[in-house]
């Protein structure tokens, strides 16, 4: 039987002295991740291309002795992902977390769209669309980077046991509920089938990266609406259940609020049992659907 001062949540999901690295960091879900764990002592390095932005991030919290350390990088570059990991091991001997989760869309939200009616129309609309080179762009951030960035942290990564823990540093990628959902959502094609790609990419990494001398967790994270850049939910409260039912879906009638996806981070990273798991955190939004 565990001791119960293990069962505390204090100790169930105790992150202090962790080094963190959050690609996407410096706005949105990635900013939510970053801040859960710098308030619970984690050392958290943020990622990103536009540095301003990143930079804004930055943080010391005294009180639990966490902090946001922003770092320069673009994930679709690969010489990019290796100067930042010849950068972060020179100042750190190992990584605990490392979270995939810069993205991209083109998609315009709020569209009132559905393919039906004249056949010519409908096939001239869809391919006006979006190009090739629509889908290619976000695949190479939605999935390609997230390869990439995952393989050249696995000796930081697997150091982790090097430096007094019991397990390798462990992945946690960002999908979406629209990578699961089987309807567009108002054309979003593109996007949800590169959404759907991450989870696969996850489910092959964590088979791949569970063998001996490696032993790597890595699970997936689909988020449903949460206020960011690439969901604009606007003014609208969370007291405006009918509006959220309507327009976007969620029986819950609110969209998800940092506590939300903090819960769902630390349920993944802490866990050493759990690996090629897909934690679904949508408000009801699949509940919902035909």
């Amino acid at each position: 039987m565990a001791d119960l001062k293990d069962l505390r949540t204090d100790s169930l999901f105790n992150v202090k002295g962790w080094i963190c690295i959050v690609t996407g960091g410096g706005t949105g879900l990635g900013l939510m991740t970053a801040n859960a764990l710098a308030a619970n002592g984690a050392k958290v390095y943020i990622t990103g291309r536009r540095v301003e932005k990143i930079k804004s991030a930055e943080m010391q919290d005294s009180t639990s002795g966490g902090s946001i350390t922003a770092i320069s990088m673009d994930v679709t570059d690969k010489k990019s992902i290796q100067d930042f990991v010849k950068t972060m091991s020179e100042k750190e001997k190992h990584v605990n977390l490392l979270v995939n989760n810069a993205g991209a869309t083109s998609v315009n939200y709020g569209e009132k769209w559905t393919p039906q009616g004249n056949p010519k129309e409908v096939s001239e609309r869809m391919l006006s669309y979006q190009d090739f080179d629509d889908w290619t762009s976000i695949y190479k951030v939605n999935v390609a980077s997230i390869y990439f960035t995952s393989i050249a942290f696995l000796p930081l990564l697997c150091a982790a046991r090097d430096n007094g823990y019991p397990e390798a540093g462990n992945i946690i990628n960002v999908s979406s509920i629209s990578g699961i959902t089987k309807e567009s959502q108002n054309g979003q094609f593109s996007y949800n089938a590169s959404k759907a790609a991450t989870i696969s990419l996850t489910e092959q990494l964590a088979v791949e990266l569970k063998n001996p001398g490696l032993e790597v967790r890595v699970n997936t994270i689909a988020p449903g609406y949460f206020p960011s850049e690439m969901t604009p939910i606007g003014k609208h409260s969370s007291e405006q259940k009918q509006y959220f039912r309507e327009n976007w879906g969620i029986p819950f009638g609110r969209s998800g609020d940092p506590k939300d996806y903090a819960q769902a981070v630390f349920s993944l990273a802490v866990n050493q049992y759990c690996s090629g798991s897909t934690l679904i955190v949508d408000g009801g939004y699949l509940l919902a659907r035909p």
